[in-house]
């Protein structure tokens, strides 16, 4: 029969085409195309290109990422041979106008990586915050640049600031004192002295303004109530150094260091500036009994500044009316 010859069978035996995906009209061409992952697009690859590495991260920075390296203008390869001196001079004039550079542009505020934690808030007298990210890291480049022109004056002969800069009237500088590693050390006491004599020997001494702030360095009622003042009292305990050179601040530093050292290392009974301050207390206030060069009447050895005898009894000179009043007076001052 005919139809037997054409291979008509009744059966449905023609092929299917391709399926349709969803949401497309048009069919996939080859199967190479089905192996690829949803939402990524097909990258042409080739085996020269060998596998894929994971970028290794580095330290160093691209050079388009410093902007103001890039407008600076300065070489910083190095090619020729300098000498120590040489090299340190260019550092700090390097350093300097990259410095300036950032302040003009005001690319002030590193990368979210390099940023430091931010301090709490504070606030003035009409609630605008003061120390927000940009006034903080433009404060610190500005001393740092202060501090650089500072030593390239002394070390490069004829150098002359850059034209925008501008000399600060006066350098601060906190140093902290260690109370919460000493707290039975009334270290704010040792550092005024009696009628706050010690802390203006070391003003004129140093030739620097030394202000305590911080955490308990106001009794309470006697604190002021500005916001700005108050925002201060947050931080830890801390000598505040005024000055309008370098050296001084260093001379004030080196004071206060003096005083925290001794105070820590030696015990109070043999601190020598404890004893003076606690006799010129004493001599302030009338009830200052000097026995030195005076025998005991108990084995007729001569008395001291500080004595004690083999007989349990002594005490230190000026200490009279008792010593928890006299440290309490010291502390109030």
């Amino acid at each position: 029969m005919s139809w037997r010859s054409q291979g008509i069978t009744g059966s449905n035996n023609i092929p299917l085409g391709k399926s349709r995906r969803f949401g497309g009209d048009e069919d996939i061409g080859d199967d190479e195309d089905r192996d690829l992952k949803r939402g990524r697009d097909p990258e042409p690859r080739t085996e020269a290109d060998g596998p894929r590495r994971r970028k290794k991260r580095n330290r160093w920075g691209d050079a388009s990422e410093n902007k103001a390296a890039g407008l600076m203008g300065l070489p910083t390869a190095i090619l020729s041979s300098m000498t120590s001196e040489q090299l340190e001079a260019y550092t700090l004039h390097l350093r300097i106008e990259e410095i300036s550079q950032k302040l003009r542009i005001d690319d002030v505020v590193p990368a979210d990586g390099d940023r430091s934690p931010s301090p709490p808030p504070q606030y003035d007298n009409h609630g605008r915050r003061i120390n927000t990210r940009e006034y903080r890291y433009r404060k610190r480049l500005e001393d740092e640049r202060h501090k650089l022109i500072e030593k390239a004056m002394k070390i490069i002969p004829n150098y002359h600031p850059p034209q925008d800069y501008r000399r600060p009237t006066k350098t601060q500088e906190k140093v902290y004192v260690p109370v919460n590693d000493y707290p039975e050390i009334n270290f704010i006491g040792l550092l005024i002295g009696p009628r706050g004599n010690t802390l203006k020997k070391m003003e004129n001494d140093s030739g620097a303004k030394i202000a305590i702030r911080g955490k308990g360095s106001v009794k309470e009622g006697k604190g002021r109530s500005d916001a700005a003042h108050s925002s201060n009292q947050e931080e830890d305990l801390h000598c505040l150094i005024m000055a309008d050179t370098e050296e001084k601040v260093n001379k004030a530093k080196q004071l206060i260091h003096n005083v925290i050292e001794t105070a820590a290392s030696i015990p109070e009974g043999q601190n020598e500036l404890k004893r003076n301050q606690l006799r010129e207390l004493a001599a302030l206030n009338g009830t200052l009994r000097d026995d030195e060069n005076q025998a005991c009447q108990n084995c007729d050895r001569q008395r001291g500044a500080s004595w004690r005898n083999d007989h349990g009894g002594g005490r230190t000179a000026g200490r009279i009316g008792g010593g928890d009043a006299v440290d309490r007076e010291m502390e109030q001052q």
